[in-house]
């Protein structure tokens, strides 16, 4: 594996060098010039007036990091182009160094940067704790790099620069060491899932993977965020269009192009995202710090790590619909009623039944008939046929008015790419979430939250009097 190689001098007045060197030590960018000098100024007003490196503001610590990450500098980050430079930094978390860990800040890591406060100076400044490089040199590094966020890299103290240019001091640099924690730095936290699902999940599937993605996040110590694809499986809504914030969960919204380039690259190394190269991990792969995870193998896989049961992720409706979901409950005794749900695939090779065939409609129908006519009811189903035949058969039931307007053999359906069908599905969940005893054909959102409200066949002989 390439390695970041960092040779400093004993007398850190003086500049080092930087290799990436290959996985037989040779040479392949570099040798660049690095300093590692600290601040005099910022170190004596930090308590550290010998720029000790076994201390904050100190020198450079040597020993071996790990690149965990890249942040970025500039416009709409804390990072002054100036005391930072403009190609962004490397992020590196100590894995063995002579600076004591413990006697260090929570988060500490170490940054390769660039920035002059003399744009026209062909010097390098002394940074604080950290290494400076120049623009150029670091912007050409990141390039090769940015595919591998695991490297390793190494630090040593060396007598071999005694002839090296002298390292310049800036009496204003003073922006902490290192500057922002790690968590701050790294966005999401040191420790961070990044999440998406394909294009043509619909909400169910999106919940499923994310209640196994957070439920390994939470044992481990991971944050999540997760990428909400605005496609047609979710009728072309953001997510807080249709529910309410998800505890510990960052949400951010990507479009159907964004999502579709995500899944072209989904069995690649790694992958950009904010600024930040992650690595998609593989099922079969152990996690990393940092990672990017697909669809349901990675979410599946994930779960299988975490000890126990994983608690359910509650898909809530967002205010706007919860409130029509309050209204209506009250005004039709929802809470008194049987709900019934039938969702018929649209998929004629799907394990899941009914599909759009008629014995199978009929088929489903024969054993819902089985219930006596005077229970009341309230149903909510994909299919104008089915519907209609269960509205004909109970003499109080109640629905939620929607449109079949995708219009096939077995009748017409509920058009799946439509927003108003999603808001009225939506609404048709938090009813029969509210009824007091459900019966789930072809299953629905929230409903393994349900516990014994669900009943199974023969449905007559478990009906509650």
């Amino acid at each position: 594996m390439p390695a970041i190689e960092i040779e400093l001098p004993t007398d850190r007045n003086r500049v080092g060098r930087l290799l990436l060197t290959d996985n037989d030590g040779f040479p392949l960018l570099g040798p660049y010039p690095v300093c590692g000098r600290a601040n005099d100024f910022a170190a004596s007003e930090h308590g550290n007036p010998t720029r000790s490196p076994l201390r904050p503001y100190g020198d450079t610590p040597t020993g071996q990091y790990r690149v965990r990450g890249f942040a970025a500098t500039g416009a709409g980050t804390p990072y002054d182009t100036r005391k930072f430079g403009r190609s962004g930094m490397i992020v590196l978390e100590p894995l063995q160094s002579e600076a004591p860990i413990a006697g260090r800040n929570d988060g500490w890591v170490l940054l390769i940067h660039a920035g002059t406060p003399n744009p026209g100076s062909s010097l390098l400044y002394a940074t604080n704790g950290s290494l400076r490089m120049y623009d150029n040199d670091l912007r050409e590094l990141i390039d090769v790099i940015r595919g591998d966020p695991s490297l390793i890299c190494t630090v040593r103290g060396t007598n071999e620069f005694a002839a090296s240019p002298l390292v310049t001091l800036d009496p204003n640099y003073d922006e902490g060491d290192p500057p922002l924690a790690a968590d701050q730095m790294l966005s999401g936290g040191a420790r961070l899932i990044v999440c998406v699902s394909n294009a043509t999940s619909g909400v169910r599937h999106r919940y499923r993977n994310l209640q196994q993605i957070k439920g390994f996040a939470d044992s481990m110590g991971y944050s999540v965020r997760l990428l909400w694809g605005v496609t047609s499986g979710v009728s072309f809504c953001r997510h807080e269009e249709l529910f309410d914030a998800i505890p510990s969960v960052e949400i951010e919204n990507i479009s159907h192009r964004e999502l579709i380039a995500i899944g072209h690259r989904s069995n690649e190394i790694s992958m950009n995202h904010a600024g930040e190269t992650l690595r998609v991990l593989q099922p079969a792969e152990p996690p990393v710090d940092r990672f990017f995870a697909w669809d349901c193998p990675t979410a599946e896989a994930l779960g299988k790590r975490v000890p126990g049961a994983i608690p359910p992720v509650v898909a809530r409706l967002c205010p706007a619909l919860q409130s029509q979901v309050d209204s209506y409950v009250a005004a039709n005794s929802i809470e008194e009623r049987l709900g019934i749900r039938v969702r018929v695939t649209e998929q004629a090779s799907d394990w899941r039944r009914p599909r759009r065939l008629r014995d199978e409609l009929n088929e489903t129908l024969e054993s819902l008939r089985q219930i006596p006519r005077h229970y009341p009811v309230f149903l909510a189903t994909d299919s104008e046929y089915i519907q209609q035949a269960l509205l004909s058969h109970f003499a109080d039931a109640r629905i939620l008015p929607k449109n079949f307007d995708l219009k096939e053999e077995t009748g017409g359906y509920v058009h799946r790419q439509d927003k108003d069908a999603m808001f009225t599905f939506l609404k048709e969940v938090g009813c029969l979430s509210a009824c007091r005893q459900i019966i789930s054909i072809g299953g629905f959102l929230n409903d393994r939250t349900l516990g014994r409200k669900i009943i199974r066949e023969p449905y007559e002989k478990t009906l509650l009097p």
